[in-house]
């Protein structure tokens, strides 16, 4: 397999990993402490309200969960890829309404990310967007290499 094939997969392997440590770890903590997502969410200036906090607090760590699984076989990698892009463009977009739009800044986020202001959390995301969608461009590129070829040496 050539160098530039073998630097492409790593990338997309390493990427990949770091997804899956993202999204199962929010799944798991918003399922967790599903009390204070769903109070985030409720009193959330751009999303706030009962529904929507019911809603989006089973459909979100749901999704978060379902992507980093999709992430771990390499048969469905691609499509939670595309997952991973759909988050990261929602998560985005909202801290994009928050930075800009929102009368208030809600404390919405636990782990090390509460430890970031909106700002930074907005540049997190982004970057993640653009890794997201550099990795599906990735994984489209190398995805007609035939899978016996993969583990031959040069």
């Amino acid at each position: 397999m050539k160098r530039q094939q073998i630097f492409r997969e790593t990338i997309v392997q390493m990427a990949c990993l770091l997804f899956i440590i993202l999204f199962a770890y929010a799944g798991l903590t918003k399922f967790l402490e599903g009390h204070r997502f769903y109070d985030n969410i409720r009193n959330s200036p751009i999303l706030g309200g009962e529904t929507m906090a019911s809603l989006a607090s089973w459909m979100v760590p749901l999704a978060e969960l379902a992507v980093a699984l999709l992430l771990v076989r390499s048969r469905t990698r691609l499509l939670g890829l595309y997952g991973a892009m759909g988050l990261m463009l929602l998560f985005t977009g909202y801290t994009v309404a928050i930075v800009f739009f929102a009368p208030y800044r809600p404390c919405s986020c636990g782990g090390i990310i509460s430890l970031l202001s909106w700002e930074q959390h907005l540049v997190l995301n982004m970057g993640l967007l653009l890794l997201a969608l550099l990795v599906i461009l990735l994984s489209r590129k190398h995805k007609n290499i035939p899978i016996n070829n993969i583990h031959q040496g040069p």
